[in-house]
């Protein structure tokens, strides 16, 4: 059985790629996108890279492979972080937008006719790899930038890849190759005095941090002594100066364009974006991943955040922007005030990585329905709601009579600043190890656990205190589930609720939607009428009940259905999320009700299981974010638990 190879280059929609169309490929080719058998394939879709022949090991697999829209696509879903540094890599080159080629191996069951539109008209699929596109030192010189490992760099570039300097199979014209540009930078810090006299500003700063930490491990926070704070703050202010020294320093080597850092050693001329050649483009909220990124190898190296992101991001101005922001860096009060594209960027990143944070969970779905707002600089924002009975609504009145006057009831929710924070470790063997995806690391530990820090507070029904805001059920009666189970239970529960709401706002609903575990959705399809049919089916499974969206989330209990009317929520947060890293901190490792790691009474209490990460060698990153929501108005949210369908 002969196989044929078919190679798509692919915009992509997060791990979603084109694996093949009806396009004439390169071959000449044209396969008939509706003539596609999946059957074995879909078995066992396994995904390798450049099949099999240069990396035998699986990377993932294939998932909803369908045709659609005269394409055969497919996402593929890598192994999980950490599984090799391989898979890791290749996670790093598909994010950046580098690795975009898909590959089809096939066996072609029936021939297109002489003269038709197709050369293949019925083909099953075998395997579906990724696939390098052609190389380019545009590309190269990124994947360079991102440390992905010589090895990784020859798969998908080819062995040959230092020495591309074009596109190979060159048509009726040559190429203009670009002009040599001499560079303007020593090629060691031996030959350039300036560079050694950053390395050795840089080794101070270090010393004296490290002086600093040793310090105030002697240091009795209860009863500090005059000598311990004056050995503090000494060591302080000597930071202090020799970072303004440092400073000054990279800014006059930058103005005589001469560098000593390693990355900045290898991009030459050569890596400038050629004419006509698109940026790489990323998407907002990755600048906050990366700016926790740079932080974090910030302290693991012991290296200046700035000479970390410079290593790995280059001279990216966002990231540059939003890591001083988001790392508190002296650079921040004139950044975020300065007008133009600055500010704008890092309320577009908080934004977009409030909604990035929880994929799936309650929080994002509920607040993009609803109002959003900014704490900014103020200490509260009050919210200003119509009471729900109508006040100033017109009468009939007869001719000559007096017309009534009446005066407008109003009411106001005040939302302060409450701090959401979560902390998540792992082990420096984990950290050092998974470079350069290290990013993707975070981006999953912050998901996975803010997730659960916001949905568990969000969805429950406990009051607002001074530091978290009330559940959205707090004050809100169960509404009774219909007993007996099956058609006639979920139909009375599905009246119930709407009917709790509509007399709740006297039929003021402006937004309805369903907050419900994806159990209770997955039974709505499969509930049966008296007729056997499946009515609400085809409804639920586009996320949607009695015309209603729907958002499923294992963070709501099972048994629970919530019906909101999204238009009355409020969310507030602050200007960006802040990051902190620690190796010498000790933790109460508890998800949900963590205490203090002593406290007196009687008896004292000791919080367990506590965890040293100065003794286990590991490291911890913290997020803290204010935040808070509301409701406008009352009687907007209607719920029942313990459904019997």
């Amino acid at each position: 059985m002969s196989v044929e190879h078919r190679t798509t280059v692919s915009a992509g929609d997060g791990y979603d790629f084109v694996i093949s169309d009806g396009s004439r490929d390169t071959y000449g080719t044209r396969i008939n996108p509706n003539g596609w058998d999946l059957r074995r394939f879909i078995a066992n879709p396994i995904a390798f890279f450049g099949h099999a022949k240069s990396d035998p090991l699986p990377i993932g697999t294939w998932s909803n492979l369908r045709v659609e829209n005269g394409q055969l696509r497919g996402r593929l879903k890598l192994a999980a972080p950490g599984t090799s540094k391989r898979v890791d890599e290749y996670r790093t080159l598909i994010e950046q937008d580098i690795l975009r080629g898909v590959s089809a191996g096939f066996h072609v069951i029936e021939h297109g006719k002489p003269g038709g539109p197709y050369e293949f008209e019925r083909q099953e699929l075998l395997e579906a790899s990724l696939a390098a596109v052609p190389s380019n030192k545009n590309a190269l010189a990124l994947a360079r930038s991102l440390n992905v490992s010589d090895d990784t760099l020859n798969l998908v570039f080819g062995r040959t890849a230092d020495a591309d300097v074009g596109m190979t199979g060159r048509g009726l014209g040559e190429i203009a190759a670009n002009p040599p540009v001499t560079p303007h930078r020593r090629s060691s810090t031996v030959s350039n005095p300036l560079a050694q006299r950053i390395v050795d500003a840089q080794e101070r700063v270090v010393a004296l941090r490290d002086q600093l930490t040793d310090h105030l491990a002697t240091v009795d926070d209860l009863n500090p002594d005059e000598a311990s704070k004056t050995v503090t703050d000494e060591l302080n202010q000597r930071i202090a100066s020799q970072e303004s020294h440092l400073a000054t320093l990279r800014e006059s080597e930058a103005r005589l364009a001469a560098t000593s850092e390693p990355a900045a050693q290898q991009r030459t001329a050569e890596t400038r974006r050629p004419f006509a050649v698109p940026a790489v483009k990323v998407d907002p909220k990755s600048y906050a991943y990366r700016a926790a990124t740079i932080k974090l190898l910030s302290h693991i190296e012991r290296k200046p955040v700035d000479l970390v992101r410079q290593e790995r991001y280059g001279d990216d101005e966002p990231t540059k922007v939003v890591t001083g922001i988001l790392t508190r860096a002296a650079t921040a009060p004139a950044t975020t005030t300065t007008s133009g594209w600055a500010s704008q960027l890092v309320e577009t990143v908080n934004a977009d990585f409030m909604e990035d944070l929880m994929p799936a969970s309650v929080y994002p779905g509920l607040s993009a329905r609803g109002l959003r707002l900014n704490f900014g600089r103020a200490v509260a924002i009050s919210i200003p709601s119509r009471s729900a009975t109508p006040t100033i609504a017109g009468s009939f009145v007869g001719e000559g009579a007096p017309i009534p006057v009446r005066q407008g009831a109003f009411t106001s929710t005040t939302l302060t600043p409450k701090k959401m924070a979560v902390i998540s470790t792992f082990t420096r063997e984990i950290a050092e190890h998974s470079t350069p995806a290290i990013e993707g690391l975070i981006r999953n530990a912050i998901q996975e656990d803010t997730a659960v820090a916001i949905d568990t507070v969000l969805l429950d029904a406990t009051a607002a205190s001074s530091i978290r805001p009330a559940g959205i059920r707090n004050g809100v009666t169960v509404t009774t589930a219909t007993a007996g189970g099956g058609f006639a239970a979920l139909v009375g529960d599905i009246k119930a609720l709407v009917g709790a709401l509509i007399t709740a706002t006297n039929g003021s609903v402006r937004s309805p939607v369903w907050i419900m575990n994806p159990v209770q959705a997955i039974s709505i399809a499969l509930t049966q009428n008296a007729g056997g049919d499946f009515p609400f089916a085809n409804e639920i499974n586009g996320n949607r009940l009695q015309g209603y969206p729907v958002i499923q989330s294992a963070s709501v209990a099972a048994g629970r259905v919530i019906l909101v009317d999204a238009a009355d929520f409020v969310s507030v947060t602050g200007d960006e999320p802040r990051f902190d890293v620690s190796d010498q901190a000790t933790l109460h490792m508890e998800d949900t009700t963590p205490l203090a790691i002593g406290a007196t009474g009687t008896p004292n209490t000791i919080a367990a299981p506590v965890r040293s990460l100065f003794q286990t060698d590991s490291i911890g990153i913290r997020m803290i974010l204010p935040m808070n929501w509301g409701f406008r108005r009352a009687g907007v949210l209607a719920w029942t638990e313990s459904v019997s369908w």
